[in-house]
């Protein structure tokens, strides 16, 4: 047990679910989808969506989706791989073709075919109770009535401002001033995206308007991405990798996922008992 009059965290106890995220109205979210009657898939589209909305800088549908799940009941471990592919059209010959031996962060071939969405939508599909609409709903109304800018999204968005185009500017620094720490923020064109989705599935994203005008972005910046690439946009189910510490097995999604990174780092320290029973 900790010392509890010097500064630490305390064990976190619940009777019937917890949630964790960075952002509080993420949480938030997640329960009011438990206490509504939705399980822990549901809880968890539900804070990955809010995430989008008022984490925008760190997560959004534009980018990848990770899942290890347990499905009550049993024992197996459920695994899903929701990272974009990149298109098929870009491969190393052609990279080297072109003089490219380097990939920048603002080239359009940095870009993968979203997969976070894909992948809310087939996990729903088969672990979710609720439908694509109530999980959802929160994130919606978040990105159209607005949200609070915290701490961290205001310096993220000072400090990344630069490197924003035109349209994103709009709605990131609109004026020429970036959204500042305390002011309420909306992205009514998301929450329109959102409700398309909650709606039609994965076709609300990858095909018509939305999928559309991405595909003309990318093609009009150079990139090799087609329509079809964005058709096949589909995640796999995996098998979970573990490893073992301090008597608990710890699972995560294997390579390409970054998880296996917090698997070796367990492994390096289960060997050095300098950490005591301090929170790692």
């Amino acid at each position: 047990m900790r010392n509890l009059e010097l500064p630490g965290r305390s064990p976190v106890v619940a009777p019937n679910g917890m949630a964790s995220t960075s952002h509080p109205l993420s949480t938030q979210a997640a329960l009011r989808i438990l206490q509504d009657g939705g399980n822990a898939m549901d809880a968890a589209l539900a804070a990955c969506a809010v995430q989008a909305v008022v984490e925008p800088q760190s997560t959004s549908i534009g980018g990848d989706c990770f899942c290890v799940y347990a499905p009550a009941g049993g024992d197996e471990l459920v695994a899903f791989n929701g990272s974009g592919r990149a298109p098929q059209g870009l491969d190393s010959t052609w990279l080297l073709d072109q003089g490219i031996t380097s990939i920048e962060r603002q080239s359009p071939h940095a870009v993968t075919v979203p997969g976070a969405v894909d992948a809310w939508v087939q996990l729903s599909r088969d672990h979710g109770t609720l439908g694509l609409d109530q999980i959802l709903s929160p994130a919606i109304g978040y990105a159209r009535d607005g949200y609070p800018v915290t701490q961290r999204v205001a310096f993220d968005f000072a400090n990344e401002v630069g490197a924003l185009d035109a349209a994103a500017k709009a709605v990131f620094a609109p004026g020429g001033s970036v959204v500042p720490l305390g002011a309420r923020h909306s992205q009514p064109a998301l929450a329109t995206t959102l409700e398309r989705i909650a709606r039609d599935g994965r076709a609300g994203f990858y095909d018509g308007p939305v999928g559309e005008e991405i595909l003309t972005l990318l093609q009009r910046l150079g990139g090799r991405h087609q329509p079809e690439d964005f058709e096949n946009a589909v995640g796999d189910y995996v098998t979970p990798i573990s490893t073992s510490f301090r008597d608990h097995t710890i699972w995560q999604c294997p390579p390409n996922g970054q998880g296996v990174i917090a698997l070796l780092l367990l492994n390096i320290i289960s060997g050095v008992d300098t950490y005591g029973d301090h929170p790692l």
